[in-house]
């Protein structure tokens, strides 16, 4: 797209309706990134969560439990920076992969520390204090192969509509003044309290784009589960 590839970053992001994510710039217009895996879509090839974290190095919203960044590089570099937090800093490889990909998520942790380790020839009792700077992007890409980085399709879009629907996890976390939120419609210039899903310290709501083509399925090759 001739847009993102002059390097015009979008203002904010979003989760699409379905297997996409929206992309606005500060006009009104912008474009939608369907099918591929949740993690291109959402340029976030480290699979971050949603967060503070996220905020402060260059992401733009949210899409489910995940962050939005504007870019690949900001998500990769955000990945990088996320290794350097002090609960992955100051233990063992192996041992920051269980924080990192927890098996209370729903994660295989051991079959992520070895394809981690077949990727970049560490040890896994190797200190991550201790690696070089090589060494660590080595383990910034070995994540993003892990986690699959697959294309979709790019489709601009002229024209957002001002609204969203206001979408929740539905699982037993979700806060109770958020609940009644789930599919309800709300306007950008009109913020319910508490602000924009997502916007509330720990708010994992995210907003689904109104009035925009669905995107069902998600192309991937792995038939690995994906979020969207």
């Amino acid at each position: 797209m001739k847009k993102e590839a002059l390097g015009r970053k979008p203002a904010k992001a979003y989760g699409g309706n379905g297997r996409s994510a929206v992309y606005e710039y500060g006009d009104n217009t912008g474009y939608m990134k369907n099918r591929g895996s949740f993690t291109w879509r959402n340029n976030n090839p480290g699979a971050i969560n949603s967060s503070k974290f996220a905020q402060r190095h260059g992401g733009i919203g949210n899409n489910g439990r995940f962050a939005v960044f504007p870019d690949y590089a900001t998500g990769r570099n955000a990945t990088y920076k996320l290794l350097q937090a002090s609960r992955y800093n100051t233990v063992s490889l192996g041992q920051a992969f269980y924080a990192y990909a927890p098996p209370q998520d729903g994660n295989d942790t051991e079959a992520y520390i070895r394809d981690v380790v077949l990727s970049t020839g560490l040890d896994r009792d190797k200190p991550m204090a201790d690696l070089t700077l090589k060494q660590r992007w080595s383990i910034v890409d070995a994540i993003i192969k892990h986690e699959k980085y697959e294309i979709g399709d790019i489709v601009p879009v002229s024209h957002f509509p001002k609204k969203y629907k206001w979408r929740t996890l539905k699982d037993k976390n979700v806060r109770d003044s958020h609940k009644p939120r789930e599919g309800k419609i709300y306007y950008w210039n009109n913020p319910p309290k508490g602000g924009h899903p997502g916007e509330d310290h720990g708010c994992r709501c995210w907003p689904e784009a109104f009035d925009l083509p669905k995107i069902k399925s998600a192309y991937n090759p792995y038939h690995m589960t994906t979020f969207g």
